[in-house]
């Protein structure tokens, strides 16, 4: 048996699919959802022509948490997405509050807030090298196109596991693709 990690970094997988598959200036918000355990079992699926042994061993999704600035409708729609996804097998939800900066004052007071996710690619870079240290996987594949993930992959290959990076990717979109740079006896696949 092949032990496949998927680590998802969720919201750069949404903006990528929206921006591959629709319009993101009149798409709706949720367009580009995805299901993570839908999602990495096809990744696993798409390795079995180079290994029919792999077998999907855990699902790590990405994500920041909203917090009282973002209102309550989205702390809810986030609580139970999260709690969607945890209730499959296999997937842990891994987040960090959201920060925000403000973007709009009134009277020297700040009214209209930006979320920003902080902390969530160092989050899933320290998962992706600390697995592969521990042995916790064979392969670890990373749906993400950040290119700040190279050194945790680059720590991952250099324990001699196996990484995979996969990200929607079209002719029309070609900067959506993570580089590696590989050298010496790594070995690493680029899907989807």
């Amino acid at each position: 048996m092949t032990r496949v990690a998927v680590f998802i970094d969720y919201e750069n997988t949404r903006f990528g699919a929206r921006e591959v598959f629709g319009d993101p200036q009149r798409d709706p918000y949720t367009f580009g959802y995805v299901k993570p355990l839908r999602l990495a079992l096809l990744l696993k699926q798409l390795g079995e022509k180079v290994d029919p042994a792999r077998e999907l061993t855990a699902v790590y999704v990405y994500r920041g948490r909203p917090g009282p600035k973002s209102g309550s409708r989205a702390q809810a729609g986030s609580a139970r997405q999260f709690d969607e996804w945890e209730s499959q097998p296999l997937v842990s939800v891994r987040s960090r509050p959201l920060r925000y900066q403000p973007t709009a004052w009134s009277l020297g007071k700040p009214t209209a807030w930006r979320a920003e996710e902080k902390g969530i690619d160092v989050l899933m870079a320290l998962d992706i090298a600390i697995g592969a240290r521990d042995d916790n996987y064979d392969i670890a594949v990373v749906m993400s196109a950040d290119s700040d993930l190279a050194p945790a992959i680059e720590v991952a290959l250099d324990a001699g596991k196996r990484v995979e990076t996969a990200m929607w990717w079209s002719p029309d979109h070609p900067h959506r693709r993570m580089r590696v740079p590989v050298t010496g006896p790594r070995f690493l696949v680029q899907v989807l």
